[in-house]
């Protein structure tokens, strides 16, 4: 029962048992010592258990990624899309795209020389054949391929590109390059008044102006002649802006629209805060199980420590390795690094009280701050 315990641990009991089971067999022997093929799988046992524990919580995280992937829109087509305005308000050459074996249309780009952006292409030759790869923003196209480059959100290009972005948005009306303001007309045919749509960034922050969460939010609704009628549905608010498409307006139809905005910019700022504070009640319970998940890794990180360093003190462990060793300098520096382990297990209470300390205050005084950073103005039908 033992060899067999052993033999599913570690997929097969080793030459030393293996070699005492022979003799067992002809009669040579009449017990197996296998006391150290127990030890050997006592640990592949642990081990198994702490990457079971490992691909549990990568299963988590990724649910989590693609579900924060989901709510932020980052869509393979938008990021793409972010990265070709960008380039175009820097006056750099655009993407793109190419027909490549195996990939859907469209979604792969060839990255012409960019002067000045040579750290942004950085990683595009193929590191055997030299040869320059096309990248893509599509992570199930560039899944198990060697001859396409991945453009994540972290890849110098993009996060380039999310740079220049980012300044425009806040740039002086006098060095702006981007325009904050776009006219759709709506396919709904129960519309019948234009709808103003503001989005904003939200910004969380908790103790000690901590950032916690950032997104973009939408808020709106019908922008009346005589006054402004707040559209609390979301989920009609998303619609509107997702399926109507970009028009040209006349110029009276964009003087009716800012004579219009203009009057009403205090209701129209007020329903965009109070979308704000909406969404951070909501906010409020998916922060909160982020703060557990924070103190339980922390927590649990400390824990095995402890045990580690527990298990390499035990008397009878350091004694044989003292025993082991000949030279006093080498007892000397033994003993040095036992109280230095020592040290760091006394330590570990204290930690763990504070580590827990600073997460809360980090999740504590929630406050919140709306930025605006663009106006969807939707005319209905004609």
């Amino acid at each position: 029962m033992k060899v067999e315990a052993i033999r599913e641990d570690l997929g097969s009991v080793g030459p030393v048992i293996a070699h005492q089971i022979v003799e067992a067999m002809s009669g040579k022997r009449t017990t197996i010592d296998t006391h150290a093929a127990e030890a050997q799988a006592a640990k592949a046992r642990r081990f198994v258990v702490a990457e079971r524990r490992l691909q549990e919580k990568i299963a988590r995280l990724h649910d989590q990624l693609l579900e924060t992937r989901t709510s932020f829109h980052l869509s393979a087509d938008r990021i793409a899309r972010a990265v070709q305005v960008a380039l175009h308000i820097a006056e750099k050459p655009s993407l793109h795209a190419t027909n490549w074996p195996g990939t859907p249309d469209g979604s792969v780009f060839h990255v012409p020389e960019i002067p000045g952006w040579e750290r942004a292409t950085e990683g595009l030759y193929h590191p055997h054949t030299g040869r320059r790869r096309p990248i893509t923003f599509d992570h199930a196209v560039a899944k198990g391929r060697d001859d396409i480059v991945l453009a994540h959100l972290n890849h110098r290009l993009v996060q380039m590109c999310l740079r220049i972005l980012r300044a425009e948005v806040w740039s002086s009306d006098e060095r702006k390059r981007l325009h904050r303001v776009i006219v759709r007309r709506s396919a709904d045919a129960s519309l019948v008044q234009p709808v103003v749509v503001v989005s904003s960034r939200l910004l969380v922050t908790g103790g000690n102006h901590h950032q916690l969460h950032e997104e973009l939010t939408l808020a709106g609704g019908e922008l009346r002649a005589d006054g402004f009628s707040r559209i609390t549905q979301v989920g009609r608010i998303e619609t509107l802006v997702e399926e109507a498409r970009v028009v040209e307006p006349t110029n009276e139809v964009i003087a009716d629209l800012r004579a219009r905005f203009d009057r009403f910019e205090d209701p129209i700022r007020t329903a965009a805060e109070a979308r704000s504070r909406e969404r951070l009640r909501f906010l409020e319970n998916t922060l909160e199980r982020r703060k557990r998940g924070d103190i339980d890794d922390i927590t649990g990180l400390l824990n095995e420590l402890e045990a580690t360093l527990r298990r390499e003190l035990e008397p009878a462990k350091v004694k044989q390795l003292e025993l082991s060793l000949g030279l006093e300098n080498e007892k000397l520096q033994l003993r040095r690094d036992v109280a230095a382990l020592q040290a760091r297990l006394d330590r570990i209470p204290n930690e763990r009280i504070e580590e827990i300390a600073a997460i809360e205050r980090r999740y504590s005084d929630f406050a919140h701050r709306t930025f605006p950073v663009a106006v969807f103005f939707i005319l209905p039908v004609k």
